[in-house]
């Protein structure tokens, strides 16, 4: 007769009983994203997550108020709602993504011709590639 070994499971336990109560954990000390519940997020992260800022609101003039800066947003071909975006005839494809880029662009050329300068991040590979960061 054969004799059957069983395989003990006690390591790979012992690794996950260390990890939780250690709180391995991520950001805030609780894992908190787009469809974790909320209450696994403090309120700050979790309306940043829920409601991110427009990328106009990444931009600041002087005195410029809300609606003079929604003004020239729109006047430099960005939507009223505060962010970029393209008509998507054919899809996600690379051409959209690509026209999606130059567009972003654009408005970043425009709002810096007409004195706004850029607020936002510069952080990451997306980013640093921005208009507005490489005229920093």
């Amino acid at each position: 007769m054969k004799q059957v070994r069983r395989r003990s499971c006690t390591g790979f336990g012992l690794l996950m009983a260390v990890a939780v109560m250690t709180g391995c954990t991520a950001g805030n000390g609780r894992l908190c994203g787009p469809q974790t519940p909320r209450a696994y997020c403090d309120k700050k992260t979790y309306d940043a997550l829920a409601n991110p800022p427009s990328q106009r609101d990444s931009w600041a003039a002087g005195e410029a108020d809300a609606s003079q800066l929604g003004a020239a947003w729109v006047a430099c071909g960005g939507m009223a709602n505060g962010n970029v975006g393209i008509d998507q005839q054919g899809g996600n494809g690379p051409e959209t993504v690509q026209r999606l880029t130059r567009k972003n662009d654009d408005v970043q050329r425009c709002m810096m011709q007409k004195g706004y300068r850029y607020t936002g991040t510069c952080s990451g590979d997306i980013a640093s590639r921005f208009p507005a960061c490489q005229s920093r």
